[in-house]
């Protein structure tokens, strides 16, 4: 990373330099004190910590990639100090310890992808580095092409010290794509670009539109960049007169073949709004300091910015043609001010659950980058293996170990008990009478069931991931997302939401080269109207005077995650639900729940149970079904997560 990552340090240092020439901070001199991160997350966190441990800085400027930037924000967070982090990134984060000066992706990637669907096409091929943000960066594109008939043609992750792009290059050329768009980050572009021109691909067949190559990186590409795409807030075509003092200086004090860059803009400006902030509380200290960065303006080399209250700044957005010169022909430019949507636009949803989707959204990062360290792991464990020549037994051994580590087993079950509808939630909604459970099996599973309420009408959903596994829980995990977040936008039509969702999960379990797939039945109710699609297992609806129905969901669906397009097998149907009705929905967990004999519990005796205790309320039958269950199993333990979910008209 240190072609990208030392101009930043250039553009630290000359606003240090100009700010001491200026009398300080507070009448007091900076003493700029530089640690080098080798690219390497863990030397980050471990410089980060000398820095405040040894060395007592009052804060930290820095950092490019998302893995860096996250290695760095349990050491801030732990000593109470403030980074200021230049990069565009994926959002899905929002800590108080960090202000975020470079783009979210709705102020870069958003609008790249809106003019190229506009100027080149609507197949799109999707290249970048493997980590946080070229992964959600390209989940957020297929979105945005999923909504106008779009396609991913195509999608590679590389590591960051990639440096043989043939194949990818061949799969291009095999697709033909309107255009690429590039998530690569740091000397893997270098290569890129330069393979690509040789493979004899011009910009005007297929242009490469990108989001971490800007002037510094393109002076080192070379020939190769020019006539591609890059989109910014900032290049140093902007014609503004700060922006032309800006660059003079620059060059005067670095040399005149230097360039300046949107990151560099940033790393320069976050400066001098630290500076501001200091100056506004009176202190260093790091509270008072980030109380004061609220709302505060600079006018920036790329035009007048501010800082908001969620830590990150309004920007516009500017798409740049290359040049021969190594600079950038501004094709486009918003002219007004984007702001900053961390959260997707989530947060200005105006929806009573857009906290509860908030906090999803920051899990799945978390849970992104957990499952990254984890594979890390698992390949340097079989590596170690593979050397040392160890058995074949021993590999299974080891594996079987990894897969069942009480930390992977803990941080499911926490996920999948922090994602279930908490019984204050089930006791408000109105006109229905529901009780659920999830219990998870000794390994890891993905059973899921959710309910919630948007306007008069109520979603409920109830699905099971195959296998145990991490993968299990993730896709679960992805499915109550993507449930809620289309739910949030309005989406009403059972069949609609399983279609969209049914994307979402095969191209993942694609991207993870995964063999699962889910089972998922959605339904809605309302006024009395209950309407059901989705394959699942068996529903069972109890009428009043105790007669019981056995609804069945194959021909309402597909497994989610086998095929890209379920439209075909996508089917809904309609139930009336009268007063003392109810349903009973459940996953497998039960009906396969197995007795010292080895024999299943059985669908037949889970009726049996119901229609006993029809009359009761929700609670009851569960409580029933439950004790009814615990003693055909005995001491069987039990071998699958079971979930229940009894939804009764009051």
């Amino acid at each position: 990373m240190a072609l990208s990552e030392a101009p930043l340090q250039d553009a630290a240092l000359m606003a240090i330099d100009e700010i001491n020439q200026g009398g300080g901070v507070l009448g007091t001199v900076i003493e700029p004190i530089v640690a080098d991160g080798a690219s390497t997350p863990t030397r980050f966190a471990e410089k980060a910590t000398a820095l405040i441990c040894q060395d007592h800085v009052v804060t930290l400027f820095g950092c490019w990639t998302s893995a860096s930037r996250k290695a760095v924000l349990p050491i801030v967070a732990a000593h109470n100090t403030l980074l200021w982090y230049p990069l565009q990134y994926e959002g899905l984060e929002q800590s108080p310890h960090i202000f975020y000066t470079g783009s979210c992706l709705n102020q870069q990637v958003e609008p790249a992808v809106n003019w190229l669907l506009q100027h080149q096409g609507q197949r799109l091929y999707l290249v970048g580095s493997d980590y946080n943000f070229p992964r959600t960066a390209n989940k957020l594109i297929r979105a945005q092409l999923s909504l106008v008939g779009g396609t991913v043609v195509g999608e590679d992750y590389v590591s960051m010290e990639a440096e043989d792009f043939r194949a990818i290059i061949d799969q291009i050329q095999a697709t033909q794509p309107d255009a690429v768009f590039n998530t690569l980050n740091g000397s893997s572009n270098l290569h890129f670009y330069r393979q690509y021109q040789a493979a004899g691909i011009t910009p005007a067949q297929i242009p490469i539109m990108a989001v971490s190559v800007a002037e510094g990186e393109v002076q080192r590409i070379g020939p190769a960049a020019t006539g591609h795409y890059a989109s910014w807030s900032y290049f140093q075509s902007v014609d503004l007169p700060a922006n032309q003092r800006f660059v003079q200086n620059f060059q005067a004090r670095y040399g005149g073949d230097r360039v300046t860059s949107d990151p560099i803009e940033a790393a320069y400006f976050q400066v001098y709004l630290w500076k501001q902030a200091v100056e506004a509380a009176g202190s260093f200290a790091g509270d008072r300091v980030r109380q004061a960065a609220y709302g505060q303006s600079f006018e920036a080399p790329g035009g007048l910015i501010t800082l908001g209250a969620n830590h990150h700044v309004a920007k516009p957005c500017r798409i740049g043609k290359t040049l021969p010169s190594g600079q950038f022909d501004i094709v486009f430019d918003t002219e007004t001010l984007l702001p900053p949507l961390p959260w997707l636009g989530v947060e200005t949803a105006g929806f009573d659950h857009a906290p509860v989707v908030v906090q999803i959204l920051s899990e799945v990062s978390q849970w992104i980058q957990k499952a990254q360290d984890l594979e890390t792991t698992l390949q340097q464990l079989q590596q170690e293996i593979s050397e040392r020549q160890r058995t074949e037994a021993i590999l299974k051994e080891r594996d079987a170990q990894l897969a069942r580590t009480q930390a992977e087993i803990d941080l499911t079950r926490r996920l999948q008990t922090l994602l279930l509808p908490k019984d204050e939630e089930l006791q408000q909604v109105v006109g229905l009478d529901i009780e659920g459970l999830m219990t998870p099996a000794d390994r890891v599973g993905g059973d899921y069931y959710d309910v919630l309420c948007q306007g008069d009408l109520i979603y409920i959903g109830i699905g099971d991931v195959t296998g145990h596994s991490l993968e299990s829980g993730m896709i679960m995990l992805m499915v109550q997302t993507a449930v809620r977040t289309l739910v949030a936008q309005g989406e009403t039509d059972v069949v609609a939401l399983l279609n969209v969702i049914n994307q979402t999960v095969y191209a993942n379990v694609r991207r993870m080269a995964s063999h699962h797939n889910m089972t998922l039945m959605l339904l809605t109710y309302q006024d009395g109207q209950l309407t059901l699609g989705g394959q699942h297992e068996t529903l069972i609806l109890i009428r009043q005077g105790g007669a019981l129905e056995q609804i069945d969901t194959f021909e309402l669906g597909f497994p989610l995650g086998l095929e890209p397009d379920i439209s075909a097998f996508a089917a809904k149907i309609q139930l009336q639900l009268e007063p003392g009705d109810a349903i009973v929905l459940y996953t497998d967990g039960i009906s396969e729940a197995m007795d010292q004999a080895k024999q299943q519990y059985g669908l037949d005796r889970l009726c049996a149970v119901i229609q006993a205790h029809h009359q009761g309320t929700a609670g009851q039958i569960r409580a029933a079904i439950l004790a009814d269950l615990q003693r055909h199993m005995g001491a069987q333990p039990l071998q699958d997560d079971i979930a229940l979910l009894i939804v009764k008209r009051c």
